[in-house]
């Protein structure tokens, strides 16, 4: 009958770790090593905001007329004071011409009233009666000739005309919109921001943004920071201004970055070379060619970087890949980013 005594001892063999077989231990984990280095740490906040016209109104007339002519072209840029629309002033015109007929009337009774008065010819309410139809006469030319002024529609600002909605020979209203008049010299951003930065936002501070379909990266100022915080979203209005709006539409979609502060404390390093332990969190650091673990206390935290307060020295090696493998005390291959 064969003895068992070999068969147990090739099994136990075979299942003692590698250093009980004579065998060497297993390779060193590979992970990249991080310097920590001394270096400023930006905080930034992300937000979308819309894009609108530095100026942007409705062409629309002030009274009831037909539209007697279109001096505006389509997309084309105007001055300010240009004539864009001309509505028919037929009965206005007449309207003058009857008033400045009763006004030139008036001014000879005045005279004549003027140089009867020292003589006593005329009494004196004969005179006041004829002094005051010359001024209610002059009031009513100059009413008209406002109303008159009015059938001329101008700009009221330089900028950039859009479609025409009227043709000649329509009858306009003031709730008709003729077109629109935009001032694209100047773009401005409205975007929203948690109340909680208020404190770290001011005017003249700089942001930039990016545009669907269009691969720059554009730069504005804040302008006005809304006074109170929206009740609804608990948020703040905040507009910029973008000066240098070439390729932007107003009405678009803006995805924008905003630099609240730079914190110059502490160390700056990766976000996946932190773990969480039982005692807060740590990092593994390189020591003699093995992992050994850290505990460290960190600060702010952005999408890809962590600010360490505690814990870490300028120059120490710390581990950023293959974290779930590692162990104090493992043997580490360092390999460069």
């Amino acid at each position: 009958m064969p003895q068992p005594f070999p068969f147990l001892l090739a099994c136990t063999l075979l299942l003692a770790p590698p250093t009980l077989r004579g065998q060497a231990p297993g390779a060193p984990v590979a992970a990249e090593v991080f310097t920590v280095k001394s270096v400023p740490m930006v905080n930034s906040v992300s937000t979308v905001g819309t894009l609108r016209a530095n100026e942007a109104v409705d062409i629309v007339p002030e009274l009831t007329k037909r539209l007697a002519k279109v001096e505006m072209t389509e997309g084309a840029k105007v001055e300010k004071n240009d004539i864009l629309f001309i509505l028919d002033d037929a009965d206005l015109a007449a309207e003058l011409a009857e008033i400045e007929a009763r006004l030139s009337l008036a001014e000879a009774n005045k005279a004549r009233t003027e140089a009867l008065l020292p003589q006593r010819a005329i009494s004196r309410q004969d005179y006041d009666l004829a002094l005051a139809e010359v001024e209610i006469l002059k009031a009513q030319k100059a009413t008209q000739q406002v109303e008159l002024a009015k059938t001329r529609i101008r700009a009221p600002f330089a900028g950039q005309t859009g479609v025409r909605l009227v043709s000649e020979g329509a009858l306009v209203k003031p709730e008709t919109v003729l077109t629109n008049l935009q001032d694209l010299s100047r773009i401005k951003v409205d975007f929203p921001l948690p109340e909680r930065y208020s404190s770290e936002i001011k005017t003249g501070q700089k942001f930039t943004f990016t545009v669907a379909g269009n691969a720059n990266v554009f730069e504005g100022e804040i302008a006005v920071i809304e006074p109170a915080a929206d009740a609804a979203t608990r948020s703040l209005r905040v507009r910029g201004i973008c000066s240098n709006p070439k390729g932007l539409l107003p009405g678009g979609f803006a995805e924008v970055t905003l630099q609240l502060d730079t914190v110059e404390n502490g160390f700056a390093v990766p976000t996946q070379a932190v773990v969480p332990s039982a005692r807060g969190h740590g990092v593994f650091v390189l020591r003699d060619g093995k992992a050994a673990f850290q505990v460290v206390e960190i600060g702010m935290r952005t999408a890809d970087q962590v600010q360490i307060l505690r814990g870490l020295n300028e120059g120490d090696p710390v581990l950023t890949t293959n974290i779930l493998r590692l162990r104090p005390g493992v043997a580490v291959k360092p390999v460069a980013p």
